[in-house]
């Protein structure tokens, strides 16, 4: 179910592309397909029967680089902008050494790691809003793009980062409420791609910030 619901964000941005094109949101609208190629790529490999969680320790890169840069164009100042740079980077730094500097199998997934990104990503959102809330210069949040982006960011990836906390240890112990856990990021799946759809389809070049914004 949440494979399909990936193609809603997709499907809107296309019919939306005329708008996105010139705006940070085109680059939700790249993160929307390139991750439909990551999870494509992954049924490949298990219609094959061969080991794919690679991919999943790889879309770790995908998930921080591009919603970061995401964020640092949408913030406004340079302090806001060197925070994000700064997280992003740290945070980068720190899912290469745990998926390449100790003993981790790179084609097991890494559910630290997994949880470092997540931490990044909902920091950057809290800097939107924290500037988002600042200024008030939004007339109806319900109609503004990045505000459903932001939501989409903050629901998905802070439930993500407390399942990612526990996944390894319920797996090694073999607890049953592993399947509740995964049924629950499902639905945060769900959710984060009908919040990205609605963002995208609320694109247009009069609801983005003022560059003038402080």
């Amino acid at each position: 179910m949440s494979s399909l619901t990936l193609m809603l964000p997709i499907i809107v941005g296309f019919i939306k592309i005329k708008d996105i094109k010139a705006t940070p949101l085109m680059l939700i609208f790249m993160y929307c397909l390139l991750y439909s190629i990551l999870e494509v790529v992954a049924w490949y490999y298990a219609l094959h029967r061969l080991q794919n969680h690679f991919l999943e320790n790889l879309s770790s890169y995908l998930e921080v680089i591009v919603i970061s840069y995401f964020y640092y164009c949408v913030v406004t100042t340079p302090v806001r902008k060197r925070v994000i740079i700064f997280l992003t980077l740290f945070s980068l730094a720190l899912i290469l050494w745990s998926h390449f500097g100790g003993d981790r199998d790179f084609n097991v997934i890494d559910s630290y790691a997994r949880s470092i990104g997540d931490i990044a990503l909902i920091s950057s959102a809290l800097i939107f809003f924290y500037q988002l809330f600042n200024n008030l210069e939004v007339k109806n949040l319900f109609t503004y793009s990045y505000f459903w982006i932001a939501i989409a960011v903050l629901i998905y990836f802070s439930g993500i980062f407390f399942i990612n906390i526990f996944a390894e240890y319920i797996a090694f112990n073999n607890d049953k409420s592993i399947q509740e856990y995964w049924n629950i990021k499902e639905y945060l799946t769900i959710f984060h791609r009908i919040f990205l759809a609605i963002g995208l389809w609320f694109s247009t070049t009069h609801q983005q910030l003022n560059p003038s914004s402080k």
